[in-house]
């Protein structure tokens, strides 16, 4: 059975960390947790870690916000549509009401919820240890299943990512999920960006398709320039399943996805 320590304050839970190193594991809600290991920092009683503080044009979540702070904070409901709309569908209780977004990310699986969503908003992390601090992108940070840059003693104090501007839209998509494992097979993120009616800039974002969360590139660049017609959206989402590079099979969910998530922003009401 593991021994859980409660560190009072950020820099106890760091010291903690350093001296387990290889046997530890930071906890807040514990619902993420693969394995076990001989000791549990749990972070649960520091107090000033759960801020959701805007910074000119960027979020910053401090490392207890829970998924049900997502949902309930005006400024990401209009500033983070897709992280919100993945917070949603976390249907169980303890794993809304604890699951933090910094443990959903240690995990190291691009099929969580909140990853893609992030990774649609060019989301990094911060990472702290008793050498420093060091910020790292997500493109950085994830290296594969269950794989990150994250170091032994390392702790996830921070998560950074652009606002969502008036001429953006976004949402959050998946499907096929995985009863033994409790995870969507694919997820999808999208954000569009608007010059009138046409399509300035786009990010399409899929987890579960490759060792990693990636970009439709060239769903993504068959956008730009167009208005979001039937045409499209059906171009940009057979375009999108090109991105698919482990389990061809998950091609066609990827062009559902992709022109689910693309009629539901055509459909969103002008900001």
């Amino acid at each position: 059975m593991s021994e859980q320590l409660f560190p009072q304050t950020l820099d106890d839970a760091i010291t903690l960390l350093a001296q387990h190193r290889d046997t530890a594991r930071i906890i807040n809600g514990g619902t993420d947790v693969r394995d076990v290991l001989p000791t549990l920092i749990n972070i649960s009683q520091i107090p000033g870690l759960d801020y959701i503080r805007e910074e000119g044009d960027y979020i910053r979540l401090g490392a207890r916000v829970t998924h049900a702070h997502v949902i309930a904070s005006g400024a990401l409901n209009r500033l983070a549509v897709p992280l919100v709309r993945a917070c949603s569908m976390i249907d169980a209780v303890d794993a809304r009401e604890h699951g933090t977004i910094a443990g959903n990310i240690a995990s190291g699986l691009s099929t969580n919820l909140t990853v893609a969503a992030l990774w649609s908003l060019g989301a990094e992390v911060k990472l702290k240890s008793t050498r420093g601090e060091r910020s790292v992108t997500f493109s950085d940070f994830f290296k594969g299943v269950h794989k990150t840059t994250q170091a032994p003693d390392e702790m996830i104090v921070e998560i950074a990512f652009s606002k969502m501007s008036p001429k953006d839209k976004g949402t959050f998509v998946c499907t096929g999920w995985s009863p033994d494992e409790r995870q969507p097979q694919v997820t999808c993120a999208v954000v569009l960006e608007f010059e009138d009616d046409e399509i300035s800039n786009a990010w399409i974002n899929l987890g579960g398709v490759a060792p990693t969360v990636v970009n439709a590139i060239e769903g993504e660049q068959a956008l730009v320039g167009q208005w979001l017609s039937d045409a499209a959206i059906n171009e940009a989402a057979e375009l999108s399943m090109g991105a698919v590079v482990t389990n061809p099979d998950k091609s066609e969910i990827v062009r559902e996805l992709v022109t689910k998530a693309l009629a539901e922003i055509r459909d969103m009401p002008v900001p």
